[in-house]
């Protein structure tokens, strides 16, 4: 997959090209390379992920053939939360938020903090729904670590969790354990779904749900302190075309990696049934 692209505007980074930008990975990059491309980052750059987006594309079409569907969305944009879920609003409206009313909130909170020059995190859950029981294996390759380990791989993403998450502290286990029971059809099913449908690192046959924070985007037009490659003290503004909220273009990028994760995961489950 090739893609050109005729839009790049390096100019903008010639007056910091000598300053390490506070969030971004250009002095890490210089430790582990002696070098880094201060034209935008580089491969530490979202414009990377265009390829995990293309990528994506062809997982999708493989698991529409299982009936496997993904849905990611902006769920909060700063203290600003989703109220109710509406699949439908998701692409009618700037932020990706299935909440209409708060995705207007979201979407001011984002133009104010633009005109301050600053920025804001959020949250964006997914939803994987007809995902068959007993994908993802017991050990090594749990299905949560292998999202897990592709959700953090994109840029931003500092933290996920599935299911209740981090609430599982608050919760005894008589209300964290998810009773089963038996449907109309002799099919065993779970009454809730705190686990997030994955149990011992393995698909239950529920709709997996998980949510991934992001952090606010690092360049900023606000003035910040920083060293040079030198090691010398200096201030920075990051000028240039950046968003002031990234949960709006990681939407995509975090449902085609979902999409890959369990594309692999259907295919290593044939394998191991054939084998």
């Amino acid at each position: 997959m090739v893609v050109f692209n005729k839009d790049a505007d390096p100019s903008q980074y010639q007056q910091i090209k000598d300053l390490y930008r506070p969030g971004h990975a250009d002095y890490t990059y210089a430790q582990k390379y002696g070098i880094r491309d201060y034209r935008g980052g580089g491969r530490s750059s979202g414009r990377e992920t265009l390829a995990r987006v293309a990528a994506g594309a062809v997982a999708k079409k493989m698991l529409e053939a299982h009936n496997i569907s993904v849905i990611s969305y902006t769920l909060s944009i700063g203290n600003i939360t989703a109220k109710s879920i509406n699949y439908k609003e998701i692409e009618k409206n700037p932020v990706r938020c299935p909440d209409k009313q708060e995705a207007k909130k979201m979407e001011k909170l984002i133009l104010g903090l633009k005109e301050e020059g600053d920025s804001i995190g959020g949250i964006i859950e997914t939803v994987i729904k007809n995902c068959p029981a007993g994908l993802g294996d017991p050990i090594y390759d749990k299905l949560e670590a292998a999202l897990g380990a592709a959700i953090l791989s994109i840029g931003a993403i500092k933290g996920i969790e599935f299911g209740e998450g981090f609430r599982c502290a608050l919760l005894r286990g008589s209300e964290n354990n998810d009773s089963f029971a038996v449907d109309k059809k002799g099919k065993a099913v779970m009454k809730t779904n705190h686990a997030g449908g994955i149990l011992g690192g393995i698909s239950t046959g529920d709709d997996i749900i998980f949510r991934a924070v992001i952090k606010p985007a690092s360049s900023i037009r606000k003035s910040q302190k920083t060293i040079d490659t030198k090691g010398r003290e200096a201030e920075i503004r990051v000028e240039g075309r950046h968003d002031p909220c990234l949960c709006p273009r990681a939407v995509p990028v975090i449902e085609h990696m979902t999409r890959l994760v369990i594309a692999d995961a259907l295919l290593a489950q044939r394998l191991s049934r054939w084998s």
